[in-house]
């Protein structure tokens, strides 16, 4: 399933612009931002339920952990998956996240819902683009 991971990057890009927002001061995402495009596919049974667990529980997490965060939850419901943008703050660690036991708690949690392993890829932003 490359290809929807590789249609994500280009939303993200796409979106990022369109809801850049202001955070402690600072344009949230901006350039040189860690990104992390995680894609989740789920078994259509466990779709709506593995859906929830990822918009609340990643959410909840991440506050819990303290991080500045901005994420898009991208949702193809007739394939059963879930793509989330996940842009870092400046000084967020992407590997403290993936460490974090509130992830790996969730990540548990939605193991038996998945009908194929999460996918992870790593970007940078680049720039932030949008039009009227």
């Amino acid at each position: 399933m490359k290809m929807l991971s590789t249609v994500a990057a280009s939303l993200f890009l796409l979106l990022g612009g369109a809801a850049a927002a202001v955070v402690a001061g600072e344009v949230f995402p901006a350039k040189g931002n860690e990104v992390v495009i995680y894609t989740h596919h789920f078994k259509p049974e466990s779709f709506a339920a593995g859906l929830k667990l990822v918009e609340e529980g990643f959410t909840d997490a991440q506050t819990k952990m303290g991080q500045t965060r901005h994420n898009y939850f991208l949702v193809n419901s007739a394939a059963n998956d879930v793509v989330v943008v996940s842009f870092f703050g400046k000084d967020e660690s992407v590997e403290d996240w993936h460490k974090f036991i509130g992830r790996l708690d969730v990540l548990k949690q939605l193991e038996p819902m998945r009908r194929e392993p999460l996918e992870l890829e790593r970007y940078k932003v680049d720039a932030i683009t949008s039009t009227p």
